[in-house]
């Protein structure tokens, strides 16, 4: 039983990674709307309706590309009589076609919900990606920095309690 408790001790969340998700999908909506916000002046209603519609068709675009498209693509690259493409990179192959398939979605959900220039939707397209990448990255940095923190912590406390009860 002593070593289960020293477990639950030092553990910081029991579902870490659902709370860190849930944090970032919050930034990720607010950021999506700010620059939709700034970049093409739309109001706020249709930012958040770009915000919370472009994501999902991204999801089925998303799926559609591991269901059907990249058994097509292996298919394809295992059957190339050259070898200069390999079916064991498919996945950076799946990665660039899914940025420029989900730049194209961002752009003509933009274009269509906000009414925005196709430029700016461009834009928009890009720049918030990126700003979102950095959201992330701040997230996964903070929330490692507190983990480490909580057991370190944790850690001190289960010594000090092992030496006071020697």
């Amino acid at each position: 039983m002593k070593n289960y408790l020293k477990y639950d001790d030092v553990k910081v969340f029991k579902y870490d990674n659902l709370v860190l998700a849930v944090i970032y999908t919050i930034g990720h909506i607010l950021i999506a709307m700010t620059c939709n916000r700034i970049i093409t002046g739309a109001t706020l209603d249709m930012a958040a309706a770009d915000a919370f519609i472009e994501p999902i068709i991204n999801g089925f675009w998303f799926y559609f590309l591991l269901v059907v498209l990249k058994n097509l693509i292996t298919k394809r690259l295992d059957n190339m009589p050259t070898k200069i493409f390999s079916s064991h990179n498919v996945g950076i192959y799946l990665a660039v076609i899914y940025t420029i398939g989900h730049i194209l979605i961002a752009m003509t959900c933009n274009r269509l919900l906000t009414g925005a220039p196709l430029n700016l939707a461009a834009i928009d397209a890009i720049v918030e990606p990126v700003v979102n990448g950095f959201w992330f990255y701040l997230l996964f940095e903070v929330f490692n920095i507190y983990k480490e923190n909580v057991v370190a912590s944790a850690q001190a406390e289960a010594v000090k309690i092992q030496i006071l009860s020697n």
